[in-house]
């Protein structure tokens, strides 16, 4: 087995003391890609808090997967993985632009405080240093969608919007869309990510923008699938997830 780190700088927070699902989620499937390119999707399991700040353990196994461990404790899990979703019609962006507007409001006041500076739908966070990504219904197939424009300051030396940017945008948005159907955006903060499969297929780029949306699935007990989406101004689609999210002990 080989081994390498990785550093969660406490700006790329979910819950205030550990870090946001979709970003480690991101990191961690970028570390198997360079292993193993060519993967169609990448499918990264959530096993454990993630913490901040310190250097946690990449480790490549023997079954061309990876593990995050925190000394000798398992984190996450990416392994390679297909995808194929059926994704609903994108809204307008004119339409996304509304909801997110919408969400917004109601994120400030109705999701609590544990998600308030959330990097990817805390709408504590300043401009241009979290997504901010908080969608609300759109139209009557219980999904919710919201507007991004990725920044600048996410981006690399030629505009490029990096892969684990994309897997943030794409994570919150599914417990979102949980959260409305089980009676409430508050519903939303008490779900916890379990597994995200996501799928890149064209390139995010600051300045551009984008439409993020979120679905349920079907549901087994605690088990709660989801898929996400990215759409650009024109609704092509540039990626795509699907997430296994729990609901929380009764």
């Amino acid at each position: 087995m080989t081994a390498s780190t990785l550093y969660i700088a406490r700006r790329f927070n979910g819950p205030l003391t550990s870090g946001n699902g979709g970003y480690v989620a991101g990191l961690l499937a970028g570390e198997l890609l360079r292993r193993h390119p060519g993967a169609q999707a990448v499918e990264v399991t959530l096993r454990a808090a993630l913490p901040l700040e310190r250097q946690l353990q990449v480790v490549e196994t023997s079954t061309s997967a990876v593990r995050l461990e925190d000394d000798g404790v398992l984190l996450a899990q990416a392994v390679a993985a297909t995808l194929a979703l059926v994704l609903p019609a994108a809204p307008s962006l004119d339409e996304a632009r509304a909801a997110g507007v919408i969400g917004r409001m109601s994120f400030a006041t109705g999701l609590g405080s544990t998600y308030l500076h959330c990097f990817g739908c805390g709408v504590a966070r300043k401009p241009h240093d979290g997504l901010r990504i908080a969608p609300s219904p759109v139209g009557d197939a219980e999904v919710v969608a919201s507007d991004w424009t990725p920044p600048a300051s996410l981006a690399d030396a030629d505009g490029r919007i990096p892969a684990e940017f994309v897997w943030t945008a794409l994570d919150c948005p599914a417990g979102v869309a949980w959260g409305h159907r089980l009676g409430g955006l508050a519903e939303s903060a008490r779900l916890l990510t379990g597994r995200i499969t996501l799928a890149i297929t064209g390139e995010v780029r600051a300045g551009e923008p984008c439409v993020v949306t979120g679905w349920p699935l079907e549901r087994e007990g605690r088990k709660l699938h989801a898929a996400t989406a990215l759409f650009d101004g024109n609704g092509r689609v540039l990626a795509y997830s699907k997430q296994l999210w729990f609901a929380p002990k009764s």
